[in-house]
């Protein structure tokens, strides 16, 4: 069985014992518990753990030692087996957490560590009649020698200031690639998705540009472990047959094996 499956059986487990499963998933689950009987086992063992805990009840195997005379190898062995079963019942809540943790860290390692500041983009500065349109331009640029002066912090201000002045379709998406790059290399990944997101859905940027910001975007959310939403954004940056064509095809091989797309033999 593999370990995605095995995950999806425990947390059915503990859905059942909170009451969140539906009708038909109870029945599921049930055709699992028959086809393996030791998930049936955990599942009593929860239930058994939980009510004891519930009435603050404590493994007392001295009375009966008192009472019956039985001897010492016979309560170790009474111990030994609490101990097993609180140990089994710990698996649903600290082995998905372990699970969860392992499953995210090793995908992490899969992503950019971090993003050239040379894929940060300037304006193209045009003559304009509108002043606030050339001096959105020049605060783009004033902004990005920032970035290359690793002063990142002043760099995201002054790309957020320039967000707020109204600045036209093109200047947007320029400038929020470049929040991106900046957060995506701070690792607060999730903004940096936010404005991947926000570019490619403009509807003036060029192919480049959007293979680019697909890429970006399929890597960081591989770092928050939103592994489908990864999946989808890699592969756009792939169809778009640009310069990333190629890591993204390898990134993509690896996430479809996790994601049990293709099976493990096909992955090439």
């Amino acid at each position: 069985m593999s370990e995605k499956k095995h995950i999806e059986i425990l947390k059915s487990i503990e859905k059942f014992i909170l009451g969140e499963l539906s009708q038909s998933q109870i029945d599921d689950l049930w055709v699992e518990f028959l086809k393996n009987p030791e998930y049936y086992k955990l599942f009593e063992t929860e239930l058994y753990m939980r009510g004891l805990a519930k009435k603050g009840v404590k493994p007392n195997f001295s009375d009966d030692i008192d009472q019956v005379n039985e001897p010492a190898v016979s309560y170790i062995y009474k111990y030994r087996v609490w101990f097993a079963a609180a140990a089994a019942a710990l698996l649903i809540t600290i082995g998905l957490q372990f699970f969860s943790i392992n499953e995210q860290q090793a995908m992490q390692q899969w992503a950019l560590s971090s993003i050239d500041t040379n894929e940060m983009l300037g304006a193209e500065i045009f003559r304009s009649d509108e002043p606030d349109v050339a001096s959105i331009d020049i605060g783009i640029n004033e902004a990005l020698a920032l970035a290359f002066d690793e002063e990142t912090v002043l760099a995201i201000e002054r790309f957020r200031d320039l967000l707020a002045q109204s600045p036209t379709e093109t200047q947007r998406t320029r400038i929020e690639v470049n929040l991106g790059i900046l957060l995506y290399n701070v690792t607060a990944y999730e903004s940096a998705a936010v404005h991947f997101e926000s570019a490619v859905r403009s509807e003036e940027i060029d192919r480049n540009l959007k293979e680019k910001a697909y890429w970006f975007l399929g890597n960081a959310y591989l770092n928050i472990g939103q592994v489908n939403e990864a999946r989808d954004a890699v592969f756009e940056a792939y169809t778009l047959s640009g310069r990333f064509q190629s890591p993204a095809l390898a990134l993509l091989k690896k996430l479809d094996q996790r994601l049990q797309n293709v099976p493990p033999d096909a992955v090439r």
